[in-house]
């Protein structure tokens, strides 16, 4: 039986695809490399503020990130860079962003810019959604508790 509900990476881009249509200034480029193990699948730029998606449809614990994900994105991150995993399996349930962190466990992310945090909700439907783009007007980058 299939669930109707249940979200694919492939669906989960063209919600994002679809919301960067919607939001004025936003850039989302999908990324398909051969070449480079472990690169997320989305790069995206709102509000000034550019950062990494690795988009994930996973029930449980285990996001299935592979050895060569969690090795770009420790890489990244010790650069100074920003990357997430939005993992959204279910519809009704809302995202969730993680990141990866030594020993290359992902885990919540808990200090995500603002931007990052409209794009998440925004996709789920957030109601308060203008609210959050009004509030991230000013300051666009400064990480906030998620």
């Amino acid at each position: 039986m299939r669930v109707k509900n249940k979200l694919t990476e492939k669906k989960i881009w063209q919600k994002l695809n679809l919301l960067q249509k919607k939001l004025p200034g936003a850039h989302f480029t999908k990324i398909e490399s051969s070449t480079i193990n472990g690169i997320p699948d989305v790069y995206c730029c709102y509000q000034y503020c550019g950062f990494w998606l690795e988009l994930k449809a996973k029930q449980g614990k285990n996001l299935n990130v592979s050895k060569y994900q969690i090795a770009w994105h420790l890489k990244h991150k010790g650069a100074g860079g920003l990357s997430y995993i939005l993992n959204w399996p279910l519809i009704h349930v809302p995202p969730k962003l993680y990141e990866i962190r030594e020993p290359g466990v992902p885990v919540p992310a808990n200090e995500v810019p603002v931007p990052v945090i409209i794009i998440k909700n925004a996709l789920a439907g957030d109601p308060g959604f203008p609210a959050l783009q009004h509030r991230a007007a000013g300051n666009s980058t400064k990480p906030l508790k998620t």
